[in-house]
């Protein structure tokens, strides 16, 4: 059975490949966990000063599992708080998100927290929990609104719509889109670019510009998480998820 994800070091960049395509890179507890578990062995090891990732196949993510994501499922609950993933972007090493293709939902609130994205212009991005019965989590509606400011993400979060990685760049929401065939290579140089600095000076660097633009998140993850909590329990969701099993059979 292949691995969830795929890793590499090239150049002191610490390469991490979401590999569930069949799936587009969706998450549940295996991909989690790795990608948790590989982000903190890169943490620890003097051979990675930067970190990449991105998704094989069609897809960065999906988001979230939705046949995992089941009222009552305990068997495919996620073992580690999703809090704990952010926690852990903020605190590591530069993480550089090459977002290629979907990323949806999670697939993209998690990676507002990586230190740059950048995308394939062909990419489709959206913050679609309205649409599938939900509410935004993982800070997104503090962090979409610090990075991309509250009227846009207000349009971005109560349409749901599709961006694309050209709209994205103009918005600002990631840095650089680039051709689906050059984004890998672009995005890779950059890391490389990144590697070449002390630890030092990209650990201090990174905690000042963090520290000093974001306050208070542990209060907006507490709120979003009750709300989140509540949205799962609405008939929208419970409707989305229903027709989603049906489709899937």
């Amino acid at each position: 059975m292949p691995s969830v994800i795929e890793v590499q070091i090239e150049d002191k960049v610490g390469i991490i490949k979401l590999n569930r395509p069949e799936s587009l890179n969706a998450f549940n507890n295996e991909l989690s966990d790795a990608l948790y578990s590989q982000i903190e062995e890169f943490n620890a090891s003097s051979t990675v000063n930067s970190i990449l990732i991105t998704g094989n196949g069609k897809a960065f993510s999906a988001g979230a599992d939705v046949a995992g994501f089941q009222e009552g499922n305990t068997k495919k609950r996620l073992p580690l708080s999703w809090n704990d993933l952010i926690d852990l972007f903020i605190r590591s090493k530069p993480i550089i998100a090459a977002i290629n293709g979907f990323a949806v939902g999670m697939g993209i609130t998690l990676f507002l927290f990586a230190d740059i994205r950048f995308a394939s212009k062909d990419a489709k991005i959206s913050f679609r929990f309205v649409k599938i019965g939900l509410t935004p989590e993982y800070g997104s509606t503090r962090r979409l609104s610090d990075i991309v400011g509250i009227s846009t993400a207000s349009e971005l979060m109560l349409t749901g719509k599709f961006l694309d990685g050209e709209e994205a760049e103009r918005i600002g929401l990631i840095s650089k889109s680039y051709e689906p065939d050059d984004l890998y290579n672009k995005s890779l140089k950059i890391s490389k670019n990144i590697s070449g600095n002390s630890n030092w000076h990209n650990k201090v660097i990174k905690e000042m510009i963090f520290n000093n633009y974001h306050k208070d998140y542990d209060k907006v993850l507490e709120i979003e998480g009750d709300i989140f909590s509540q949205a799962r329990q609405t008939k929208e969701h419970k409707d989305f998820v229903k027709k989603f099993m049906e489709d899937n059979k």
